[in-house]
């Protein structure tokens, strides 16, 4: 049988202790004495028990402690007693044992013994706190031999209590303590798992500093540090991190890691102020996109320029934009970026250029995508840009206050509309009427007739009173049901908005607005004659003209503009859409870019390649104001967000606060001669625009 020590060692130990005498059968005696006394009873107990089932065993054991509570022989049979419940699986009786022995035995001999029994049983019944306090104050006191098991009983105690930190440090004692090398590897790895994914920042920082200089989990809280302060840009101090990781530990599984890590700090720094990367789709469905960024590109940067262009394909896709993102700038050294332009690459993209704190200027029209970080530009026509511009023309300038909107369900749809909405009403007007409908519709009569009110005809009162005087003139049902349809044909349109809003691609428009004229929504503005002749052919005198607004999806398809007879052009006179760019603009710069590009590639140009030409044109223009001192990315990005009244192929640039570029935007109108711009004096006029 197991004891925690001999029972002759125990009453020696104790009898030599000044404690007060202890009543055995109705006799006050000393504790030596005492235990004379009981000492044959407690052999007899112990002999009978073995072999017994455990928990027999601790109640026999108990039963003894509880008949002589102040012999010293009490406090060894309550400890085995507790081993015995434990090991009959019942930690809650085995910790009752305990408890008592330690408050009714302070000078108990093995008390650390008892203690760390306790913790162990504490940390089965879920008290991981109560039992890694317990272990932690006698830790020094145990012997050797039971320190490993020691050690990974607090670090898995830490673990349960969610003491990270804690947890960590025992799993680096649970290691130095391993006799063998599976064992301590076994610990190691919990460690680094506990360093790696639990801990913060500021805990990894702390736990450096509490380690003692030869923790086996040191090593491993500084990688980890090396790669916090990579992730947070702070080069100098992961460059200090990983060094020192090499000096002290040239052995270490991590090693490698380090020297990765300084390499990549190496080539992050290195800058080559003459290198441009360009980001963009060689491939894949948006390989167009990206060839015609790259015309643009190099139609910006001429022989004798001192700059350099380097491309990598992006293929369109998140991956390929982060991917191209860090060659660009680790492999290439490149100063700054262009690209990122399909929406799917755009935020992966701008991710990936400010954790590498490289100016990125992006050809995205999404929104938000400059929230990735300081280093992030967005140099592209977003939907929030054309609706402030609509709104600042049509309701600052013009007066209107009440607008309907037709929408596809597709993203540039739903954006257009939702931010020209929120401007109306932020700006006090009315969104009266608002129809949505699938990319590939193909009728839009019953769209058009429910926004005007010809379509729910019970909903309106002036119809169900004519319904009723008709039901009274015409008893017979034939005639009656005649007279109705003539009602039904007849009924004006309810137009209680002063402009829509066709938040749509061209292809749509050529079919929306034929169907709007059919319901005698006339959208002719400009055009005193066509007004004139409307009214008489509909009978209305108090005939309203409605103004038909449109976005730069507009701006896709020329034959929308087609003047001849049966083209398009005749439903969209005098209507009005908003865009970034205009080959046919008279603006200076937008001429002589327009025109270059006609020189060189034999085509015209869209809002696509004007906005890379001037993405790469203002890189060149901070560099080229300070010639031979920006060599810096950070350099570079602050000349950028600094940049006003840049003369562009798209306008007079500038990037707001939020580093979203700000230009005045090209609005264009279609009148006899077909498409043109809008100048700035007939924006500012009441009325709409084109001439007659």
């Amino acid at each position: 049988m197991r004891h925690l020590i001999p029972l002759a060692a125990s009453l020696a130990v104790l009898s030599a202790c000044a404690t007060p005498n202890v009543v055995v059968h109705g006799q006050s005696m000393p504790p030596a004495q005492a235990d004379d006394l009981v000492r044959r009873e407690l052999e007899d107990v112990l002999a009978a028990s073995a072999g017994k089932p455990p928990a027999e065993r601790a109640a026999r054991l108990e039963a003894f402690a509880a008949r002589y509570p102040g012999v010293p022989l009490a406090a060894s049979a309550l400890h085995e007693a507790a081993r015995a419940w434990r090991a009959a699986g019942d930690d809650q009786r085995a910790a009752q044992a305990l408890g008592r022995l330690l408050v009714d035995h302070p000078l108990y001999p093995d008390a650390t013994g008892a203690k760390y029994d306790l913790a162990l049983t504490d940390l089965a019944l879920g008290r991981a706190g109560d039992g890694l306090a317990t272990i932690s104050s006698l830790y020094g006191r145990l012997p050797p031999s039971q320190k490993p098991a020691a050690a990974r009983a607090a670090a898995t105690g830490a673990e349960a209590a969610r003491a990270w930190p804690e947890a960590a440090r025992w799993w680096g004692e649970a290691a130095m303590r391993s006799e063998g090398q599976a064992d301590r590897d076994a610990a190691l790895t919990r460690a680094a798992d506990v360093v790696d994914g639990r801990l913060t920042g500021l805990e990894v920082a702390r736990l450096e500093e509490s380690l003692p200089g030869d923790s086996p989990v040191l090593p491993t809280v500084v990688m980890k540090l090396t790669r916090i302060h990579l992730h947070l840009r702070d080069y100098p101090r992961a460059e200090e991190q990983a060094r020192k990781l090499l000096d002290r530990w040239p052995g270490s599984p991590h090693a490698p890691d380090a020297r990765a890590a300084l390499d990549r700090i190496s080539r992050l720094t290195q800058v080559r102020p003459g290198v441009i990367g360009v980001a963009v789709p060689l491939s894949g469905q948006y390989k167009r996109w990206g060839d015609a960024i790259l015309q643009a590109v190099m139609l910006a940067v001429p022989e004798g320029a001192g700059l350099k262009i380097v491309t990598r394909d992006t293929r369109g896709e998140p991956d390929g934009a982060a991917a191209a993102v860090e060659q660009l700038t680790i492999d290439e050294g490149a100063i700054a970026l262009v690209g990122a332009v399909t929406n799917a690459e755009a935020e992966r993209a701008a991710a990936a250029a400010e954790e590498l704190m490289v100016p990125l200027l992006s050809l995205s029209k999404q929104e938000g995508v400059t929230a990735a970080g300081i280093n992030v530009f967005q140099n592209m026509l977003t939907a929030s840009a054309q609706a402030r511009a609509l709104a600042d023309v049509f309701m600052t300038k013009r007066g209107m206050r009440r607008f309907a909107i037709m929408y596809p369900a597709v993203t540039y749809g739903t954006e257009l509309a939702n931010a020209f909405w929120d401007e109306v009403e932020a700006r006090g007007g009315e969104v009266r009427a608002a129809e949505t409908y699938p990319i590939d519709k193909t009728t839009f009569t019953p769209l058009v007739k429910s926004m005007v009110g010809k379509l729910y005809l019970d909903e309106r009162t002036d119809f169900a009173e004519a319904s009723r005087a008709v039901a009274q003139k015409e008893s017979d049902p034939f005639r009656r049901r005649k007279a109705l349809e003539k009602l039904r044909e007849g009924l004006d349109p309810v137009l209680d908005f002063d402009a829509i809003l066709l938040a749509d691609f061209a292809r749509n428009v050529k079919l929306i607005a034929p169907a709007l004229a059919v319901e005698d929504v006339v959208t002719d503005t400009c055009d005193a004659g066509e007004l004139k002749r409307a009214s008489k052919v509909t009978g209305r005198k108090d005939l309203k003209p409605v103004q038909l607004l449109g976005g730069n999806g507009w701006g896709g398809d020329p034959s929308l503009f087609d003047l001849s007879p049966g083209g398009a052009g005749r439903h969209v006179r005098c209507a009005v859409f908003v865009d970034g760019f205009f080959a046919g603009s008279a603006r200076p710069e937008t001429r002589r870019f327009a025109d270059a590009y006609q020189a060189r590639y034999a085509g015209t140009p869209t809002i696509l390649e004007a906005s890379a030409y001037d993405a790469v044109r203002m890189v060149r223009a901070v560099l080229e104001a300070s010639p031979g001192r920006v060599t810096t990315r950070a350099a570079l990005r602050d000349g950028l967000a600094s940049l006003k009244g840049f003369k562009g192929a798209t306008g007079d640039l500038a990037f707001t606060p939020l580093r979203v570029v700000e230009k005045e935007l090209f609005f264009l109108t279609v009148d006899k001669d077909g498409l043109r711009e809008l100048s700035a004096a007939e924006l500012s006029a009441p009325g709409a625009g084109g001439g007659p």
